[in-house]
């Protein structure tokens, strides 16, 4: 009797033992095999927004996330800009999914720790049930694109006023009040709104219209009476220069005249757009790969040269300049500014408080650039700019170009303005190429006073020394008055230390020029203007349009 109820007990026990090892089994195996892996549904209980995700994959939920998300970017908000309507969608102004980590995170609940505690959290989930919240927000770098991309369009421009010479004087062309699409005002109302007070229907918003107002009026153009700024560059007006010749005209014609409002911004390339025979262009001597090459527009390098020397003796911001691939002749080391396509352009940003002008001239053998504006630099102060070469070698030249600053003849403060690199490959002056012997300092061209104004004779000369410094001293500049009579002053120094010097007089000041060590050209800014004057053709300023790029990629329009 007792060895039977023992054998009783035994089998219950063994039972219950192998009801335990089965339940564990089947756990193990629910929890554990590859294909549950490979799939990892989610448990139910779990909602993703309104989403039931129990049971899918995370395929299958990401999915269905991306569909509920699309039926609210994809919702149309209407535009109200000054009487015009513009439609663009939710997710056009920004509006996106945040907190995409949620899937991960669904598909990962009660996949994590051993078997027992995915088993408990399983049934947790079953009876309480988990809830994932999508996360909306709005990009308000996209929403600005938008608006500025599809509202702009309805922006009135203002109109600045405009300065046109005439004889000693100038006329001005009034300006006008624009308006525009207040963007700042408009994305942080649809940002709010879109966070806060959307019920996720189509909506409608309206943008504020603001006034645009002029960056120059009639009032700032009627200060401008000071030449602050001028430079000249000579040529030779040989007929075997004839298109090169072209060339410097057509880019002065293009360039003068062209009033520039303060704080602004002008690119030389955008005024002589497109580089075509239609806008006056003719083929003249480039630099390509190092050689010398026929393009249309070869030359305009000098006139570009020109009006940056120009702009540094005004002390107008230089916001971009280039040095060329190779040395030229009608400039020092440093002192010129190329163009070419895209990547090489001049940029001068007008840094002072009323309007500047730019006038160009063309003559017989002589490019001339002057700056008006208002005079406010001291009398007593004078800036000085020198070319130095820095280092060469067999294949290179490195210069730079260095601003002196003086008051009563004291020096001040000095900083360089430039740093270039040349290829030894030669220097081009229209019809004449100028070859340097490998290691030597190429060739500069003969600097002489005229009229108080700095010019560059095209005389080449031979220069074998150590280093060559050219620098142009640049007084306060004077009203405009009547012409008078032009009188040349040169003076050249050839022997180790001899000078020569003039005696000042009211129209004209003297200059000093030593050969061995240092090349000096003082100028002053003239109180006459040139006799020969191109046509005038008066630009708009525009903001910048980015040029086309040549065809031929190391281009450089000489």
């Amino acid at each position: 009797m007792v060895l039977v109820m023992i054998d009783r007990m035994n089998t219950r026990f063994m039972g219950k033992v192998c009801f335990y090892v089965i339940s564990i089994s089947v756990l193990l195996l629910f929890f554990s095999t590859d294909s549950f892996a490979a799939d990892k549904k989610i448990p139910s209980g779990i909602t993703v927004g309104d989403i039931d995700a129990s049971g899918m994959t995370e395929e299958e939920l990401r999915n269905s996330a991306n569909e509920y998300v699309t039926t609210f970017t994809s919702k149309i908000i209407r535009l109200e800009v000054d009487g015009n309507e513009v439609d663009v969608t939710a997710g056009d102004l920004g509006y996106y999914w945040k907190n995409k980590e949620i899937i991960d995170e669904a598909v990962q609940y009660c996949h994590e720790g051993n078997v027992i505690e995915r088993y408990k959290y399983g049934k947790d989930v079953a009876k309480k049930g988990v809830r994932y919240d999508f996360d909306m927000d709005v990009d308000d770098e996209v929403m600005e694109a938008t608006l500025r991309e599809r509202c702009s369009v309805y922006n009135v421009p203002h109109v600045n006023a405009t300065l046109t010479k005439n004889g000693d004087n100038f006329d001005i062309s009034p300006e006008a009040k624009g308006k525009r699409v207040d963007i700042e005002s408009g994305v942080s109302d649809i940002h709010d709104y879109l966070l806060n007070q959307w019920d996720g229907n189509e909506a409608e918003r309206t943008l504020k219209m603001v006034e645009d107002l002029p960056t120059s009026t009639s009032a700032d153009c009627a200060k401008v009476k000071d030449m602050i700024g001028t430079f000249s560059t000579s040529f030779s007006a040989s007929s075997a220069n004839y298109s090169r010749n072209k060339n410097l005209e057509n880019g002065i014609n293009l360039l003068n005249g062209i009033t520039v409002g303060v704080g602004e911004t002008i690119s030389v390339n955008s005024y002589l757009e497109p580089w075509t025979p239609a806008n006056g262009w003719y083929e003249g001597g480039t630099y390509v790969n190092g050689r010398v090459e026929n393009s249309l527009g070869g030359g305009i390098c000098q006139v570009s040269t020109t009006l940056y020397n120009a702009a540094l003796n005004a002390e107008l911001d230089i916001v971009e300049r280039a040095c060329h691939s190779m040395t030229v002749g009608y400039v020092p080391l440093s002192m010129d500014a190329a163009l070419a396509g895209t990547w090489k352009d001049l940029k001068i940003r007008n840094n002072t408080d009323t309007p500047i002008y730019i006038e160009g001239i063309y003559g017989a053998g002589r490019l001339t650039f002057n700056i008006y504006g208002v005079e406010t630099r001291p009398e007593n102060r004078s800036v000085q700019y020198s070319s130095q070469r820095v280092s060469s070698g067999s294949s290179y030249y490195k210069s730079q170009l260095v601003k002196r600053v003086y008051v009563d003849g004291v020096l001040q403060s000095e900083s360089v303005v430039n740093s270039s690199t040349y290829s030894n490959g030669g220097g081009y002056t229209g019809s004449r190429v100028a070859q340097t012997k490998p290691g030597q300092e190429p060739q500069q061209p003969e600097t002489v006073q005229i009229s108080g104004e700095t010019t560059s004779e095209e005389v080449m000369t031979e220069m074998q020394q150590p280093q060559t410094t050219q620098q142009l001293t640049v007084p306060a500049a004077q009203t405009v008055q009547t012409p008078t009579t032009t009188q040349k002053s040169t003076e050249r120094a050839t022997a180790q230390r001899q000078t020569t010097s003039n005696r000042a007089t009211t129209t004209q000041r003297s200059t000093e020029r030593a050969t061995t060590q240092e090349q000096t050209t003082t100028r002053q800014v003239p109180t006459t203007q040139p006799t020969t004057v191109a046509p005038s053709t008066t630009q708009p300023v525009t903001q910048p349009v980015e040029p086309e790029q040549p065809t031929t990629e190391a281009l450089e329009i000489e």
